[in-house]
């Protein structure tokens, strides 16, 4: 086999999907021969592994700036970005993009002679090193899938937890946050009732009802003794945010859409607990090693579930269904009218996953 030196590492989606190769990218650092591990990104996750140690070099295809723009544009984009890349001389891609084309560019224009992506649904034509992947993602959880695909490529990858890496001086982050964290009390809740934008217009499939994160936060408040609340989230869910934050006591901060990646991170590593729907921050929160409560309804904890599993990062979904988890080969029920995975799961329900982090008030 020929020896490892230059390695890129091909992932256009989010956040959380992208943390979860943190484990591949540490890996390939282990190994003594290899110089260079560089990463082709979507234009929206480069924050979440610009500060990562173990990558060399970050290079984007921003989507937004494509649809922008007019083909020749386009083109001579895509002929500089080709160029840049064709001189790295890649002895491997590492292809989680679960397409065609980057094999083929890969292989084909850019002269790398092993190309290594996932075998579903024929979108492996052009890769040479393939991974099975018959139900897409089922049964276990994704950072397992991407591990093993890049120990397909002869990456061993032994050590499978996720990482963030602060920018530095991280003492400037610090101090960003505590003047917009300046209403709260020290100990404080983290909130994001909202879930990303990786699901588009159709969010609500994910969304535990407003009116239930508000109950529970009640009853964080008064049965576990934390007070003050900062609400995050995207730019598009802040209305969202502001609905939550009209519902429950002050003091409470909304941040959706006014803080970067790392200043978001920061903000969970200060609190002390984090409630959330599935999502980047579900990942995110966990790479920082913050107590949180998740909550899954279409998709399954046992696949996108907070990893690796720990006491501490509580998933929390409604047993009682046998139609969830309905998110099956990246599709699901668009037809559901009750979404009663999320809707029927009630925040008394919550409490007791509570008992597993933090004891009630006065409880010795």
């Amino acid at each position: 086999m020929r020896t490892l030196r230059r390695i890129l590492i091909v992932h256009p989606y989010g956040i959380g999907d992208l943390l979860f190769v943190t484990p591949v990218m540490r890996a390939l650092r282990l190994i003594p021969t290899v110089e260079t591990v560089d990463l082709l990104l979507g234009s929206r996750t480069r924050e979440i592994v610009e500060n990562n140690p173990h990558i060399t070099d970050i290079f984007v295809v921003d989507k937004d700036r494509v649809h922008r723009q007019s083909w020749f544009e386009n083109l001579r984009d895509y002929w500089e970005l080709g160029r840049k890349l064709r001189a790295r001389h890649y002895d491997l891609i590492l292809d989680y993009s679960l397409r065609r084309e980057h094999a083929f560019f890969g292989r084909f224009f850019l002269g790398i002679p092993r190309c290594a992506g996932f075998a579903y649904k024929r979108r492996a034509t052009f890769h040479n090193i393939r991974y099975p992947l018959p139900e897409a993602f089922w049964k276990r959880h994704v950072v397992d899938f991407y591990c093993d695909l890049a120990e397909a490529a002869g990456i061993p990858v032994e050590d499978r937890f996720l990482e963030y890496y602060f920018p530095k001086p991280v003492s400037l982050i610090a101090a960003e946050v505590a003047d917009k964290l300046k209403l709260l009390p020290e100990r404080f809740l983290s909130i994001a009732p909202g879930g990303g934008d990786s699901w588009g217009k159709e969010a609500s499939f994910k969304r535990w009802p407003v009116k239930y994160f508000a109950e529970l936060i009640k009853k964080i408040q008064t049965e576990r003794g934390i007070h003050g609340v900062a609400i995050l989230g995207s730019r598009s869910e802040r209305e969202l945010c502001e609905e939550l934050q009209a519902m429950i006591k002050p003091p409470s901060v909304v941040l959706a859409g006014e803080t970067r990646l790392a200043q978001t991170a920061m903000v969970l590593k200060k609190s002390a607990l984090f409630v959330g729907n599935d999502g980047g921050l579900v990942h995110l929160a966990h790479a920082l090693h913050v107590p949180l409560i998740a909550f899954y309804g279409p998709v399954s904890p046992e696949v996108y579930g907070p990893y690796p599993p720990s006491p501490d990062a509580i998933a929390i979904f409604d047993r009682r269904l046998e139609c969830r988890p309905c998110y099956y080969k990246f599709r699901y029920n668009r037809q559901c009218q009750t979404i009663a995975c999320l809707k029927d799961l009630k925040p008394d329900q919550v409490i007791n996953a509570l008992l597993q982090l933090f004891p009630p008030v006065g409880h010795i």
